[in-house]
Formats: C-alpha cells, structure tokens, sequence
C-alpha cells in the first residue's frame, strides 16, 4: 500500500516545517511517513505516477504492507 494523498501533503508540510526548524526536507518528511508505519525500500519497484520518467518522487518507493 502506498501513501494517500492526505498522507503525502501532510508528509510534504513536515518536510517545510522541518526546514523552518532548521533541518533538511527529507528529514521531516522521512520522519512523517515513517511514523504511520511507511518504509521506503530502495530495492522496491518505484512507485512514481510516471514510472520515474521525469525522476523519482520524494514518495517514490515509499509502502506500507
């Protein structure tokens, strides 16, 4: 399973609220999807809309079994 929308644009406000604090993007938005049980499997197949075409999404790869 794959993050939904909701959990995406909330994942991406965790990302800019953890550069307002001083971090990195990926680290508020690692943080977020991890913490409703996410993981991002870098073996996995990628999970962007365009199949990476255009490069992979920062939800690339990221899912829930």
């Amino acid at each position: 399973m794959e993050p939904t929308h909701d959990d995406l644009q909330r994942a991406f406000q965790a990302g800019f609220d953890s550069i307002d604090e001083g971090d990195t993007f990926y680290t508020g938005f690692h943080s977020y999807l991890g913490s409703l049980g996410f993981r991002h499997l870098e073996d996995n197949d990628c999970t962007c809309q365009d199949s990476g075409y255009h490069g992979h999404m920062p939800e690339c790869r990221w899912v829930k079994n």
